[in-house]
């Protein structure tokens, strides 16, 4: 957890030295406002990571989370759709 809020707290620094702390919030606010939003795939995430607290289910939440990971990164507006377009374009 604390190599997360070290990411996050670099991202912000650099953000603010490049002066784009403005275009870092509205990108964050598209992802979790929009009608296509990230929000529920966090949401996903979490209710199958919470699943895996059940201690018989523990297998089952691990095998649903990486189904979860792997729609997320195969799915038409996924990783590797953006990933090409943003090389092809």
């Amino acid at each position: 957890m604390a190599l997360f809020f070290l990411a996050v707290a670099i991202v912000f620094i650099v953000t603010a030295i490049r002066g784009t702390t403005s275009q870092l919030l509205v990108l964050l606010k598209s992802d979790f406002t929009t009608s296509n939003n990230f929000g529920i795939w966090i949401l996903a995430v979490a209710a199958v990571g919470g699943i895996g607290y059940i201690p018989g289910l523990k297998t089952v939440s691990n095998g649903l989370l990486v189904l979860v990971v792997i729609v997320l990164l195969l799915s038409n507006k996924g990783f590797f759709s953006k990933f090409q377009q943003a090389f092809v374009s």
